[in-house]
């Protein structure tokens, strides 16, 4: 019975590549899409038989099938880079006509193609591009390796490495490492992939693998991106002999600080050495920002200092002071920097204590959570605008893209002026997402609460949150007495004194 079922997996997998390579069978549209629902049918078939049946299964019949499922992945991946590939041979350029759309062959990739299938797969931008990217490559320059991925014989990770290596080599050199690495990657060691390549394209391209080394050099860079919560990872691109001296540097530092604490492991000792060694000689200062609640108010009252300023809140506006015993952990866990990650309160709450700080406020009305004055007859919007929308929002609107709103701009959603210049109508978007939009295909709308829904022509949807959620605003008071028609300075009162709430308590559903 358990050999039947290996078996029978087997063949389902067999019977589902077969089916992915026949995309060059002259299929129509409608046709292919209908091939590949079938084909994730079968998967999911495959996987829910595998889950009722597994237990009883011996590891090695399990590793078999393990093993014929990579063989599928490699199949439906291989089909992706290709329709990646086409599709970024659509090159849309705005004009003062509109949207154009030029086709090139394939191997261009236009601008916006990994956001595009960033939006369309629901993966981060970061590996939408690799995608494109590679798609492009093997299409263009690697054909033989292509057919490799398609027939499941060889992961996409793996022929990343190939031309990873062959970067910035021409077409023809490209062909003489594809003719080569088709006949033996299958049977290679991945770890041993790129070394491989690299003697590969030394004999048949030696010239111009020199040429990529050097532009290499100057195309060194550094990143960051979020880690784990708490935690931030680093990447970087530098010349192998400056990473040789600085690993140098902080395997040395780090065995000095293991040395004098026997619970540092080495790597949290390189990890410390790390950051001491980037923060040696530098000055560290902060910058902070609080978004205070207050109520406003006709009546007049006492003004309540502004320790940021030196100066006075204005006497419309009552607000409550920090005061000597403010902990920020009362305000918020922590505080999620656009790019980094997360830092937890404690460390912030330490941060303030040893390094210089400034603290700036933001004027909130507590009723609805926007900035006093937020809305403005210009198209430019005011410094509090601008302020809040990018506190708001964290970062850019687009899905997946994680660059900081203060280095984006602040895009219209209805335009202006039949849209106002408000944080209801205004999102963030860096300047490559801007003109995304502009083109037209995947249209946003901005929800009171901050939340951005992107839809498709198609009407596919994706939805991005804000880093602030906005409360709604309360319900209107209920009249508990007729009085007979209000007075003129009764309505007066009314229209400068809105009813107040508190914050809410059910939040509802997540993200807060």
């Amino acid at each position: 019975m358990k050999v039947a079922v290996s078996q029978r997996f087997s063949y389902t997998v067999r019977l589902g590549v077969e089916r992915l390579i026949e995309y060059t069978s002259g299929m129509s549209s409608t046709q292919l899409r209908e091939r590949i629902a079938a084909l994730r049918a079968d998967a999911q078939q495959v996987g829910e038989l595998l889950a009722q049946q597994a237990q009883g299964m011996t590891s090695e019949e399990l590793f078999e099938v393990t093993g014929e499922l990579q063989g599928v992945l490699n199949c439906g991946e291989g089909a992706q880079l290709v329709a990646a590939a086409h599709a970024a041979c659509h090159e849309t350029r705005l004009t003062e006509r509109g949207p154009v759309e030029v086709h090139h062959e394939v191997g261009f990739i236009d601008a916006m193609a990994g956001t595009e299938v960033s939006l369309a797969t629901g993966v981060g931008q970061w590996v939408a591009g690799r995608r494109v990217a590679l798609g492009a490559a093997l299409s263009e320059r690697f054909p033989l390796l292509l057919g490799k991925v398609l027939a499941g014989e060889v992961c996409t990770a793996t022929v990343q490495k190939v031309v990873t290596v062959c970067e910035g080599l021409d077409k023809a050199a490209c062909a003489k490492v594809d003719a080569i690495m088709a006949g033996k990657l299958a049977d290679l060691d991945p770890g041993r992939v790129g070394a491989f390549t690299r003697r590969v394209a030394t004999r048949v391209a030696s010239e111009q693998l020199a040429a990529v080394t050097r532009r290499t050099a100057r195309d060194r860079f550094v990143e960051v991106r979020p880690g784990p919560d708490g935690a931030t990872w680093w990447t970087a691109l530098l010349p192998a002999a400056t990473s040789a001296a600085a690993w140098s540097a902080i395997t040395t530092v780090g065995g000095q600080y293991a040395d004098k604490d026997e619970s540092l492991t080495l790597d949290q000792a390189r990890a410390d050495a790390f950051a001491d060694l980037m923060l040696r000689n530098v000055n560290v200062t902060a910058n902070v920002t609080l978004g205070i609640p207050v109520i406003t108010d006709t009546t007049p009252q006492t003004t309540a200092p502004d320790a940021a300023s030196g100066g006075e809140f204005p006497p419309a506006v009552g607000g409550q002071g920090l005061g000597e015993a403010f902990r920020i952990s009362t305000v918020f866990s922590g505080c999620e920097m656009p790019g980094i990650g997360v830092i937890d309160v404690d460390t912030i709450e330490a941060l303030l204590q040893t390094v210089p700080l400034d603290v700036a406020r933001a004027l909130l009305d507590a009723r609805t959570g926007t900035v006093l004055d937020a809305v403005t007859g210009a198209y430019r919007p005011t410094t509090g605008i601008t302020h809040f929308v990018t506190t708001r929002d964290g970062t850019c609107r687009m899905w997946g893209c994680d660059r900081p709103a203060r280095a984006c701009d602040l895009d219209h959603v209805k335009p202006w002026p039949q849209g106002e210049t408000s944080p209801a109508n205004l999102g963030g978007l860096c300047r490559r997402h801007h003109r995304l939009k502009q083109r037209g295909r995947w249209r946003y709308t901005l929800t009171p609460d901050g939340t951005v829904e992107w839809v498709s022509p198609t009407g596919k949807k994706r939805i991005t949150h804000a880093d602030h959620t906005i409360w709604p605003p309360p319900p209107p008071a209920p009249r508990t007495q007729d009085r007979g028609p209000a007075t003129h300075r009764e309505l007066l009162l009314q229209s400068a004194t809105p009813p107040v709430s508190a914050p809410p308590t059910d939040w509802g559903e997540p993200p807060f």
